[in-house]
């Protein structure tokens, strides 16, 4: 309760809480026409609050967006679409807003924003669907925010080990599935190393350069989603031997973007450069503002 309180309260005032929330509440109900009009916004609010924790959205695209922000390591996007489903933007669709909204969140999530710049995108989303603006005007503000450029240069390098990182690959993973397939994701999910982090096999020595080695390591070409816990023992292997372990680990949770990968002969620069541009492709259509 408390939580969804604290969302709706930004949701309002698109300023952040600088009193116990008792004390915030005070002013919103007096600032409202009547003791009904409030009830029956913040009753609205908390329908809606419902509908983002259940991902009760209604097209298979919205789902998938809110899903993925779902898996956001913050929780200040929830105030700015708790205002937009409260009060819509003529014009723009539920799934127009939320598919814009999830691509300013990537972005500024992968450039590392700290809280107070991300909280300058969302309040000035909330100000301007509260005074009326227009869908013109709400796009803009996007736009504006947006740092397509940016956002793609973090992406192309090294992304093993951010905070993201697992975040990226699961929505990628979804990109390409058309409406007929929706997916859960549950238990435990490894990020693992195709060509691996220490060349011990002669496979691997014959194939990279330490310079290639380090060039590919971390980046969105080499690394690939498994279900399960980590099996350390493997994951030095020779590619064939990895494969084999990527099939069984595959029986549990089939992902599209490691599957792929089994259908490599080798896995050498070329085969990783090739991934990479393809999850990069993904990336841009899935997150860019431009």
């Amino acid at each position: 309760m408390d939580q969804f309180l604290g969302h709706h309260r930004t949701a309002v005032t698109a300023a952040k809480a600088r009193k116990t929330l008792h004390e915030e509440y005070g002013p919103l109900v007096s600032a409202s026409p009547s003791p009904f009009d409030f009830v029956g916004e913040i009753t609205k609010s908390a329908r809606n609050y419902v509908r983002v924790q259940q991902n009760e959205l209604g097209s298979i695209g919205a789902k998938r967006a809110l899903r993925s922000l779902h898996r956001v390591e913050f929780e200040e996007w929830i105030p700015p679409l708790l205002a937009f489903l409260n009060a819509p933007v003529t014009g723009m669709s539920e799934d127009e807003f939320i598919t814009l909204f999830e691509r300013i969140t990537y972005q500024n999530w992968v450039r590392r924003l700290a809280f107070t710049a991300r909280l300058t995108v969302y309040f000035q989303l909330i100000n301007a669907i509260r005074a009326g603006a227009s869908a013109q005007e709400v796009r803009a503000i996007f736009r504006q925010n947006g740092r397509d450029a940016e956002f793609a240069a973090l992406l192309d390098g090294e992304v093993y080990g951010k905070p993201f990182a697992g975040a990226v690959l699961l929505r990628i993973e979804e990109a390409d599935q058309d409406d007929s397939v929706t997916k859960d994701y549950g238990g435990k999910i490894t990020i693992e190393h195709v060509l691996p982090q220490a060349m011990k096999d002669d496979y691997w020595r014959a194939r990279f350069t330490e310079e290639a080695h380090r060039l590919w390591l971390h980046r969105l070409g080499n690394i690939a989603l498994l279900a399960g816990t980590k099996n350390y023992r493997a994951q030095y292997f020779a590619f064939d031997r990895k494969k084999a372990i990527y099939r069984e680990r595959n029986n549990k949770v089939s992902f599209d973007t490691t599957k792929c990968i089994l259908d490599e002969p080798e896995w050498g620069p070329a085969a990783i450069g090739a991934r990479h541009g393809v999850m990069m492709e993904s990336a841009i259509r899935l997150w860019g503002l431009g």
